[in-house]
């Protein structure tokens, strides 16, 4: 979640699995593929509420809050992580706007 690493396009990409896709705050569906061909953003914000979720092996979800201070909305987030070939990636995401 560093600042660097969400400029960092190839090290974003790296974490999505290939069937990644996203439930946008907006209701949107997003894509790898729109990930690979879009604009990073990079906000401030903080995090709280982080938990994880152990679904089975190799299979966790995370759920938390998100503070967006750049924005001044406030999300929760979920995503579920499956691990390939000893590396975690990122198959699921989805973000609900809870205050503006």
């Amino acid at each position: 979640m560093d600042a660097s690493n969400r400029n960092d396009k190839s090290f974003i990409i790296n974490l999505l699995d290939d069937e990644f896709k996203e439930i946008g705050k907006s209701g949107r569906m997003i894509y790898k593929r729109d990930i690979e061909e879009g604009t990073l953003h990079t906000f401030d914000y903080e995090i709280s509420d982080f938990i994880v979720e152990k679904i089975q092996k190799g299979i966790v979800l995370t759920t938390y809050e998100l503070i967006n201070k750049t924005d001044h909305i406030t999300t929760k987030r979920s995503t579920l992580w499956i691990r390939k070939q000893s590396e975690w990636k990122m198959r699921f995401h989805q973000g609900t706007i809870v205050k503006k």
